[in-house]
């Protein structure tokens, strides 16, 4: 795992993702590993070049685990959580999303 960079953008989505309730996050496709995991969202999301190798951060006070961008941001849009099955990927519902942006636009503009 690696710290997420300390910059007003990633610290305005951190504080967005904890106004997400837990029923705005949906998903169903569980993999072996973590690697493959990121690997997925890595490749789903497409802001990041083939060539990335995805790299995991846990963030205080949100749950699951998340992607660092190749730019250094961070992937809010999706999170791993892990089961006894495996390691599953949640993407945020339409709900979540507009609650994770009503939120993290008001954390840029203050």
């Amino acid at each position: 795992m690696k710290t997420l960079n300390n910059t007003p953008e990633n610290k305005a989505k951190v504080s967005a993702l904890k106004t997400v309730k837990e029923v705005q996050w949906v998903g169903e496709v569980t993999h072996d590993t973590i690697d493959k995991a990121l690997t997925a969202i890595n490749l789903f999301q497409g802001s990041n070049s083939g060539w990335y190798n995805p790299v995991a951060v846990r963030l205080n006070g949100v749950q699951g685990i998340f992607m660092i961008n190749e730019d250094e941001g961070l992937n809010f849009e999706s999170r791993i959580i892990k089961t006894d099955k495996g390691y599953k990927i949640e993407h945020l519902t339409n709900a979540g999303y507009n609650a994770f942006e009503n939120k993290y636009i008001k954390e840029l503009e203050s």
